[in-house]
């Protein structure tokens, strides 16, 4: 990983109210299957259940050790060696800072975990995670019709999938 791209580390139980105050800003909340504004204490109680599941990972994405962004990862197959992630950026977090944070967890994923395919979502009317996923080299392997309901209409959910051998493909493609 390239020394600007940032770090990813696990998320400490003092960092939970910046992380809280950004998964909140209306920004981000939007594209959320749960947008409803998150209390301390609801936070707390998520940080502590995910502590005690050893195939959670909750990272914080920093560049230039500035905190940026979270990265949410659950292996959800051990056998298959599958997880899925949620992710979100400081609403403040400079341009290409997104790309980064991508980055920084592919590589915690398919050569820290060393796991096989990491799989994603996006609700269809957030075009940018759908771009973003696209530009990572995930494949859009699926469009789950109103998959979701947020309290007042159903959404259509686009699922992603990335294997560890189209990254390593991608990246061998790169450097030649």
């Amino acid at each position: 990983m390239a020394e600007d791209s940032g770090q990813l580390r696990p998320l400490q139980a003092a960092e939970l109210d910046i992380v809280r105050e950004w998964r909140n800003h209306p920004e981000v909340r939007r594209f959320m299957y749960t947008q409803h504004e998150i209390g301390a204490e609801e936070h707390r109680a998520w940080f502590e259940r995910a502590q005690q599941d050893p195939n959670r990972h909750l990272l914080l994405y920093l560049h230039r050790d500035e905190p940026m962004g979270f990265v949410n990862i659950s292996v959800v197959n051990l056998a298959a060696k599958r997880a899925e992630w949620g992710f979100y950026l400081s609403p403040d977090a400079p341009r290409g800072s997104g790309h980064r944070l991508g980055f920084a967890t592919l590589e915690y994923v398919f050569k820290t975990l060393g796991l096989h395919k990491l799989c994603g979502e996006a609700l269809a009317f957030n075009t940018r995670s759908i771009r973003f996923h696209e530009r990572l080299g995930f494949t859009r392997e699926a469009t789950l019709r109103d998959h979701h309901f947020d309290g007042q209409s159903f959404h259509d959910v686009v699922g992603f999938g990335l294997l560890a051998s189209d990254r390593a493909a991608r990246e061998g493609a790169k450097v030649s």
